[in-house]
């Protein structure tokens, strides 16, 4: 019997609505039953407020500025405000609270306040949420993720420094009104494996989804100018011997090569630029010269590559390190559509070959679909412009950006702390109860965000080659100059030695006895061997064993295979002698903070 399922309609009743009123006819209704002595029916009727509100309000059961039924919430509107400011301070800064981070704050400032006793219950997510509704300019969202030296590079001065030069190198060329001269080149790491994203299916389960599982890495390098238009993409795959058919479906103009672990090198950007970058952009000459700005990964900097590129017309401007995710167009607005894109293609196309899924194959094809959709004209010049790139705007970038900055400086921080707690010279009598209310709070707050006022962690800076190309062009004299200078004080630089096993920083044994580590028989003088001469005569005797008088047991001298022998020290006091175990005493095992005394001091106890 053939048996179908009908939708079914819930209707659900809504909630009651209150009966609207005006604060006006409240005033007027008021005044009528507490002045005129009108009954409150009668004046409920007359001014239309409900019986029950007049009611109360008259009686002083509930407050006259109260606009909400129910109880008054545990703090007060100016209390709020402080927990309010608080945490958009802390939240712009990096440091934000969750939920229940804000529910136990909220907690810990009421028993602060003396309105909460500690042993009472804290504060449940049914406040919070009620909490949310009193201030709708609070939202619950994830955060984006942000690198601390991201945090700590984008600052002010650096991003001043920053426009500073490329405002010189703009107007030296006369760039300003080029935009189809202006580039901007970057590397994007792609996988065959994606996140699923959300999905239409039953209520009643969790539903999978097939992915591709771990997969090895893929880049792809993109390039766009200001004006628009974007050059075809460039993919570096994983392997050894590049194939047509990783090509397969691309987009015309697409180029590849191969690299051992999938990402870029010196030689794979140097070529990309001479074979790829040149094929594809506009031709650049003395009078008109080409700007092509990308991040300071040490693979974009070398000075072959600086010389090809004075030699070709081409300005190579380097941007400040860590700070592309504010001054680096590709990052800003193409690269995070690219990838969205690519995932939910990559989404599709697993369900469109379900048995074959996604390969080194066909990842080129569905890459290049995708770099399409999202290097578009508008998402280049909208890059451009809030990049503040094109035309030159310093003030595009979002101040906010410089806030994480300011915690490892703490001078900005103090500075806004002082003016929040330093009260107002024109205070009321009826605003000292507020103003006692503010300064409780703030002094509450105050050890919330130390955090944000703590004085920073010197450290030293170190002369690396980032430092001096970082915000500059380096196809300029004084920069190449100074590259060449940096490289010639990295030569005199005396190399730090390769760990070797030392008998003042070993670790100690599993056993817990020796707290130095043996020499080992590859640290004798190479000109000596066990046949030839004596160890006691090339050895320090303290490293001989105290029974045998040797290095290695005797037992072990002609056996090929690598045989690992066990010491052990004697803890007899004044004697750090020590034995080979097993072989030259009977004891196989010594224990940690166990006793153990070697063949010497056994004989002379007997």
């Amino acid at each position: 019997m053939l048996r179908i399922k009908f939708p079914v309609t819930v209707i659900s009743k809504g909630k009651a609505s209150y009966r609207q009123y005006s604060h006006e006819s409240f005033n007027h209704a008021y005044e009528a039953v507490v002045g005129q002595g009108m009954p409150y029916k009668k004046a409920s009727r007359i001014f239309s407020i409900p019986y029950s509100t007049l009611h109360d309000r008259v009686n002083g059961k509930t407050k006259l500025e109260s606009t909400r039924s129910g109880p008054d919430p545990l703090l007060t509107q100016e209390e709020e405000q402080t927990l309010v400011t608080h945490i958009e301070l802390m939240s712009s800064y990096g440091y934000g609270y969750t939920r229940t981070e804000v529910t136990v704050l909220a907690t810990d400032l009421a028993i602060h306040l003396g309105k909460r006793k500690k042993v009472d219950k804290p504060l449940s997510l049914r406040w919070f949420y009620n909490f949310m509704t009193r201030w709708p300019e609070l939202k619950v969202q994830k955060p984006r993720s942000l690198e601390i030296m991201r945090a700590k590079a984008t600052s002010h001065e650096t991003v001043n420094r920053y426009f500073d030069e490329m405002e010189k190198i703009l107007e030296k060329y006369n760039l300003k009104d080029r935009p189809e001269a202006i580039y901007n080149v970057d590397e994007k790491g792609i996988v065959e494996n994606h996140t699923p994203p959300s999905i239409v299916s039953s209520r009643y389960e969790v539903p999978p989804a097939v992915t591709m599982g771990k997969s090895s890495t893929t880049t792809v390098i993109g390039c766009g100018n200001a004006l628009g238009m974007a050059l075809p993409p460039f993919f570096i795959f994983k392997g050894k011997r590049m194939r047509n058919e990783f090509l397969s479906g691309c987009t015309a103009g697409t180029g590849g090569t191969i690299s051992d672990s999938g990402w870029s090198n010196s030689d794979i950007f140097e070529r990309y630029l001479k074979e790829h970058f040149m094929k594809y952009s506009l031709p650049a000459t003395s009078d008109d010269p080409v700007l092509l700005l990308y991040d300071g990964h040490r693979s974009h900097v070398s000075l072959p590559l600086i010389q090809w590129a004075r030699e070709n017309n081409i300005i190579l401007f380097v941007l400040p390190a860590h700070t592309s995710h504010v001054l680096q167009p590709m990052d800003i607005g193409c690269f995070g559509p690219f990838e969205k894109i690519l995932n939910g293609m990559r989404h599709t196309h697993m369900r469109h070959h379900a048995t074959s899924g996604i390969d080194k194959y066909s990842l080129c094809e569905i890459a290049c679909k995708a770099y399409a959709s999202a290097l578009t004209p508008n998402n280049l010049q909208a890059s451009f412009r809030k990049s503040g790139i094109y035309p030159v705007d310093r003030c595009a970038v979002n101040p906010s950006s410089f806030k994480p900055a300011t915690v490892f400086t703490s001078s900005e921080v103090n500075h806004q702390e002082n003016i929040s707690a330093t009260p107002s010279s024109s205070v009321t009598a009826a605003d000292e109860s507020i103003d006692d209310t503010t300064d409780r709070c703030t002094d509450f707050f105050r050890t919330a965000q130390a955090v944000l006022t703590e004085n920073p962690k010197q450290t030293k800076k170190r002369k690396v080659l980032s430092a001096i190309v970082g915000g500059k062009a380096i196809t300029e004299d004084a920069v190449v100059h100074d590259i060449k200078k940096h490289q010639e004080q990295q030569k005199k630089k005396p190399k730090k030695p390769k760990k070797s096993v030392s008998n003042n920083s070993a670790k100690p044994s599993t056993s817990g006895v020796g707290h130095q580590k043996r020499k080992s028989h590859s640290q004798l003088p190479a000109d000596t061997n066990d046949e030839d001469c004596d160890e006691s005569e090339t050895t320090d005797p303290k490293d001989l064993c105290c029974k045998c008088k040797r290095f290695q047991p005797a037992e072990l001298r002609n056996i090929d295979t690598l045989v690992f022998v066990s010491w052990a020290q004697c803890t007899y006091p004044d004697c750090c002698h020590w034995v080979h175990l097993r072989y030259c005493t009977p004891v196989r095992v010594v224990r940690t903070h166990s006793k153990f005394w070697c063949p010497c001091h056994n004989q002379s106890e007997e």
